[in-house]
């Protein structure tokens, strides 16, 4: 069959009982899938939970790949569980201070790693880097880790309550001349409004470069099967900016950011990803507990710049944000706790009754959100999945991506494994690199071309140095696949050769296949050294 949409729906459930155990045991008659509200039948069935399986003589290893080989798959054996768990250490958005105990609570964790847990490490600052791709080895994360230089947020806002305070008693230095003091008190607050101003700004680049950071993050683990959760540890977002007094006077403005919000985490939901977002703030203290440390503050429903106080705790609040992307993830936001190590074991607790269910749509794609729910015939028991699915279709015409896309995708650090691809290189004579490349085409968007199928791609290839200089080149790439010889192409793949001559100095090179028509891609990061 030649993939032309979305056809099956793969859901990842959570079943729990009172105590917070997963629930083993069931099978696929015990539950109901309703996709808005009617239900569908259940045509693909896996257990990903219970206890990870102990190695024996019989399994077989994961797979090694050849000399001179390289792809963008994880392979992690077929005895190994089908879950795996990503860390992202938050510095964007995360005060130094809390970031410094983040650290210590993942180490922590990271000594108490169960045997035969797939985990991967992330660091979120100015872009994501890959502190760590997937590893059974504990001992190897916690040294990268402990080498991982600590980031300081790029972009800083100003203690605004202070300015507050600040404000307060300035205005009070005038109390014995009621005019001078009302003139103050008004410069103050338009003071105020610019600083307010300013911080929104700093907000929303938080905002839209943590939402760029998951997708990236989204693609790398969109092709790796099975259960994929990401631990994000940090203190968050707010979806909403509120400037001025409440979004009132000369630089008062509201923006809301939740379209934004529950796009991504849509997004990552239809990947498969789900989100236990740990906050790092600990445990949450009354206002005035909270600033007893930096000062007297105006009381509370007295002081002339109230408004703004509360203008300053909506935009300071995370928790909807947080719990909106939880949620439609099928995942958790956990919060109020000294222990951060809660979102990780709450993520192995929940990997014991992780269950896939898999049904087929009963029509065409609509491009449209529908809504997921799932039912199992056991009382007493917790059921957690994913809000919905994108049913989404082939788009009518294919769309190109731009010089700019291009110089993005090939400076990101994070791979995709969204488009499976394997690439064979070596070394000419002449010195230039020969390229084999094969690509997954049940990846693929295909459309009719005559009594033959074809998909429309772009191939991109950079090199890079040390210096951050970049040579590149793209080309469009059309496969035409025969109906004869389908089965043929899905087990070897389409094949694509190249020969070039590298940048002089180059010490990376990416790889990116990009098809037009679905707009995903897939990428592979190759050191040159290695190429011979």
């Amino acid at each position: 069959m030649f993939r032309t949409g979305t056809k099956l729906v793969e859901v990842t459930v959570t079943v729990l009982d009172k105590k917070g155990n997963g629930v083993t045991g069931l099978e696929a008659s015990d539950f109901t899938v309703l996709d808005d509200g009617k239900p569908r039948q259940v045509s693909f069935f896996r257990f990903d939970g219970g206890p990870a399986p102990k190695p024996t003589a019989a399994a077989p290893s994961p797979t090694t790949l050849p000399p001179n080989t390289y792809t963008n798959q994880a392979e992690f054996g077929a005895e190994s569980p089908r879950t795996i768990t990503a860390l992202v250490l938050d510095t964007l958005n995360t005060p130094p201070e809390q970031s410094t105990f983040a650290r210590a609570q993942m180490m922590r964790y990271l000594r108490e790693l169960a045997p035969r847990t797939q985990v991967a490490m992330f660091l979120m600052g100015k872009q994501l880097r890959i502190l760590h791709d997937f590893t059974e080895d504990a001992s190897a994360l916690r040294a990268r880790l402990a080498k991982a230089a600590a980031e300081l947020p790029v972009h800083e806002v100003t203690d605004y309550n202070r300015s507050i305070v600040e404000a307060e008693a300035f205005v009070d230095l005038f109390a014995g001349d009621p005019q001078i003091q009302q003139m103050m008190e008004e410069m103050m607050r338009q003071q105020l409004e610019v600083e307010s101003m300013a911080n929104s700004a700093v907000r929303r680049i938080r905002m839209e470069t943590s939402l760029a950071a998951l997708e990236a993050l989204g693609k790398h683990l969109a092709g790796i099967p099975g259960r994929k959760n990401l631990v994000w540890i940090g203190a968050g977002f707010s979806m909403v900016s509120i400037s001025g007094a409440m979004g009132t006077g000369v630089h008062g403005g509201v923006e809301d950011f939740e379209t934004k919000v529950r796009a991504t985490s849509r997004r990552l939901a239809q990947q498969g990803i789900i989100l236990y977002i740990v906050d790092s703030k600990g445990l949450e203290l009354s206002p005035d507990m909270g600033t007893a440390a930096r000062g007297p503050t105006p009381v509370r429903g007295r002081g002339r710049f109230e408004v703004q106080m509360d203008t300053e705790s909506a935009n300071n609040d995370p928790r909807p944000a947080m719990e909106l992307m939880a949620n439609i993830t099928g995942g958790r936001y956990l919060h109020n706790s000294n222990d951060l190590t809660t979102g990780f074991k709450q993520t192995y607790s929940d990997m014991q009754g992780s269950y896939t269910l898999g049904f087929y749509l009963s029509g065409e794609p609509d491009d449209k959100w529908h809504k997921l729910k799932v039912r199992v015939k056991r009382s007493g028991v917790e059921v957690r999945n994913r809000e919905g699915y994108l049913a989404d279709s082939t788009p009518s015409q294919p769309t190109a991506w731009t010089a700019d896309t291009w110089r993005s995708i090939f400076a990101n650090p994070i791979a995709s494994t969204m488009i499976p691809l394997t690439a064979r290189m070596g070394r000419t004579p002449s010195g230039e690199v020969a390229l084999i490349l094969r690509v997954d085409p049940n990846a693929l968007q295909f459309h009719p071309d005559g009594d033959n199928m074809k998909c429309d791609l772009e191939i991109g290839i950079a090199d890079r140095t040390p210096d951050g200089s970049m040579h590149s080149t793209r080309a469009p790439f059309s496969a035409v696949v025969a109906s004869a010889k389908w089965e043929e192409a899905r087990q070897t793949g389409l094949g694509y050769q190249k020969q070039w001559k590298p940048a002089d100095g180059a010490t990376t090179l990416r790889i990116v296949v990009h098809d037009v028509r679905s707009g995903q891609y897939g990428s592979i990061e190759v050191p040159m050294a290695s190429v011979r």
